[in-house]
C-alpha cells in the first residue's frame, strides 16, 4: 500500500536559533547612524512624546554613550518586556514606522553592544530597566533579558525630561561601530569626526520630523527635539 499525504505522521520539536548568531547577524541590516537614531525617536513619537532629548557623549577614554529620553507614555513591565523582544507585538498606531518588532533592537545594536531601556509608565511610578548585552548573550547562550537598577545618570535625564511623569530613556553603551575607523578613539581627529556625525544627525532629524518641529505646521502635534542641549529647528 502506498502511504498518502494524509496518512503520513508528523512530529514537531523546538529548534531555537542560536542567540549569538542571530544578534550578531542582525547587526548588519543596513542602518546608518542617522536612520538608526531616527528609528528610536520614532518610538518616542509613537508614545506621544512632546519632548525628546538626545545626548551623544564621548568620555576621556574615547568610549561613547548615547541616550534618547522622552516624556511619552512610558511602559509597564510587560510593555517593556515586549519592546525588548525580538519580534515585538505590532503597535496599535497605524502611522508608526515600526512594522516587524525589530527596529529598536536592530537599530541600536547596529552601533552598540549593550542596549538599555529605562521606563516609567505613570507619575511617581516604578522605574524599570531592561537590557540586552551582546557579549552576555554570547556567554550565556540563551535569550535571557537582563533586568537591573537604573543608574543615576539615566534617572536624572528621565526626571529632567519627563518631570517625574511617564517617560523612557534608551541608552547605547559599548558603542563599537560609530567611530571604528579611528585607532585612537580619544584623539582629536576622532572627536572632530564625532562632532561632524552629530551635525549630520541634527540636519537629518530636522528633515524627518519637520512636521513635529514646526509650530506652524498643523499636520502633526508640536514636539521639541534637543540634541546635546541644543534645540533642533
Amino acid at each position: 500500500m502506498t502511504m498518502t499525504e494524509t496518512d503520513s505522521q508528523e512530529r514537531y520539536e523546538d529548534v531555537p536559533p542560536d542567540p549569538e548568531r542571530i544578534v550578531e547577524g542582525l547587526r548588519d541590516t543596513g542602518y546608518d547612524f542617522n536612520t538608526a537614531i531616527a528609528d528610536v525617536v520614532d518610538n518616542s513619537i509613537a508614545a506621544n512624546a512632546t519632548v525628546v532629548d538626545i545626548r551623544v557623549a564621548q568620555h576621556v577614554n574615547g568610549s561613547i554613550r548615547i541616550s534618547i529620553a522622552d516624556n511619552g507614555s512610558g511602559m509597564d513591565e510587560e510593555g517593556l518586556r515586549n519592546a525588548m523582544r525580538y519580534g515585538a507585538r505590532r503597535r496599535s498606531d497605524p502611522k508608526s514606522l515600526g512594522k516587524f518588532g525589530l527596529g529598536l533592537k536592530t537599530a541600536s545594536t547596529a552601533f552598540c553592544r549593550r542596549l538599555m531601556v529605562t521606563s516609567r509608565d505613570k507619575a511617581q511610578g516604578e522605574v524599570r530597566r531592561a537590557h540586552w548585552d551582546l557579549d552576555d548573550i554570547a556567554k550565556r547562550g540563551y535569550w535571557q533579558l537582563a533586568w537591573s537598577t537604573p543608574d543615576t545618570n539615566t534617572l536624572a535625564q528621565l526626571n529632567q525630561v519627563a518631570l517625574d511623569g511617564s517617560g523612557t530613556v534608551v541608552v547605547w553603551e559599548k558603542v563599537d561601530r560609530l567611530m571604528k575607523d579611528y585607532t585612537d578613539p580619544s584623539g582629536t581627529h576622532a572627536s572632530k569626526a564625532l562632532q561632524k556625525r552629530v551635525d549630520q544627525l541634527r540636519r537629518h532629524l530636522a528633515m524627518v520630523y519637520q512636521r513635529f518641529l514646526d509650530p506652524a505646521d498643523s499636520r502633526e502635534r508640536h514636539a521639541t527635539i534637543e540634541l546635546n542641549g541644543v534645540k533642533v529647528d
